[in-house]
């Protein structure tokens, strides 16, 4: 059979269309940023700056607060020294040891975008082209056919390969959450626990690393207003452990699909805030790999810096009681792709406590219990 040439029309305003989606549908997603009203200069400081045409206006912090000293500025990177006394990051391992200790877990941040645009791709592509020429096969030998019954082959055709598409996509979105874990080898448990011990507890001396975490954090987000409404944003606190030749692969904190996918857990992510417990002879640094080392003056850094990558991007040692504080999405919750980090191999075991703060109120279990946080 030769199709009708009235037919061709339809075939080839299909496929154009189908074309023109596969094109601007690959064209990789990206946020606009917006520019910073800060102004820093940035050689005085010996701050590293990211060349960027659009800046990100971060959530405000107490700029005064003790140790605080900006490592990379665009975007804004903070150490702190001795954020927490030796006696609570001890309290933090303390209590982390006695309560289960399971493997880290690892989102699929962006899922539903990630389907979203695999489906609308499958849709306009692959789907639609199979949909036409198992259509045409099915009517090619049948010298009665018209636009109407190809258009009724398709549409059924195109039904079917639309829900084989979408099982697939469904099928891969699981196989690569559970490939995810694998980038992340260490063990973890969340304290939510706020309550002081009598000062008359020999084991603990009357501290509660946990509340002594939450605390200083509400101050370095807002000196100003009461400690149980700044921590209401926060996500209890979670202590890590990395033990010898474990690691964590680079990654992202903030969330693209936040607003759908993190709305249980007060939507994006706008600071991290990690304390290192211990110190550690050799490795474990936290290494920036999308931004460059800042200058480095003599004694500035351990002699725990062998690889030669930590040398060229921004690296932080871990440092018992010293804080790293960053920004994953700026004010408005927008997605910074720059702050891509990842924890190093420690040769050492490696222990960190780290709160995330979000855009809105993070509710139990992720967040602090009304009743916890009223014994801050």
């Amino acid at each position: 059979m030769i199709v009708s040439p009235s037919i061709l029309p339809l075939v080839l305003s299909v496929s154009l269309y189908t074309a023109e989606s596969f094109s601007f549908n690959t064209v990789p997603r990206t946020r606009s940023l917006l520019e910073s009203p800060r102004s820093l200069n940035s050689s005085r400081l010996n701050v590293a700056t990211t060349n960027a045409d659009k800046f990100t206006t971060r959530i405000p912090i107490n700029e005064e607060y003790e140790g605080l000293k900006l490592i990379h500025s665009n975007p804004d990177i903070y150490t702190i020294e001795n954020f927490l006394d030796e006696e609570s990051c001890s309290d933090l391992i303390r209590r982390a040891k006695e309560k289960s200790m399971d493997q880290s877990p690892v989102a699929y941040a962006g899922w539903t975008n990630d389907v979203k645009d695999l489906l609308e791709l499958a849709a306009k592509g692959p789907v639609a082209w199979v949909a036409l020429t198992t259509a045409w096969l099915q009517v090619k030998d049948d010298s009665n056919v018209n636009q109407i019954d190809l258009f009724v082959h398709a549409l059924q055709n195109y039904a079917t390969a639309f829900i084989v598409a979408g099982a697939g996509i469904l099928a891969y979105t699981k196989f690569r959450t559970d490939g995810l874990q694998s980038l992340r080898t260490s063990t973890s448990t969340t304290l939510d626990d706020l309550t002081l011990p009598r000062s008359s507890d020999s084991e603990n001396h009357g501290v509660n690393g946990s509340s002594t975490f939450v605390t200083h954090a509400a101050k370095l987000f807002d000196s100003e207003s009461p400690i149980d409404k700044e921590a209401r944003l926060f996500e209890a606190p979670t202590v890590i452990r990395y033990e010898p030749g474990q690691v964590l692969a680079p990654h992202f904190d903030a969330n693209r699909s936040a607003e759908t996918e993190d709305a249980n857990r007060g939507g994006q992510t706008l600071a991290t805030l990690i304390v290192y417990l211990n110190d550690v002879k050799e490795g474990g640094l936290t290494r920036f790999g999308r931004l460059p080392a800042r200058t480095v003056q003599h004694g500035d850094r351990g002699s725990n810096v062998e690889n030669p990558e930590d040398e060229r991007f921004l690296t932080v040692e871990p440092k018992l009681g010293d804080a790293l504080l960053f920004f994953p999405s700026d004010q408005f919750g927008e997605f910074d792709e720059r702050v891509e980090h990842e924890g190093c191999e420690a040769m050492d075991e490696k222990w960190i406590a780290r709160i995330w703060r979000h855009i809105d109120r993070v509710p139990p279990p992720y967040g602090m219990s009304n009743n916890a946080l009223s014994k801050l």
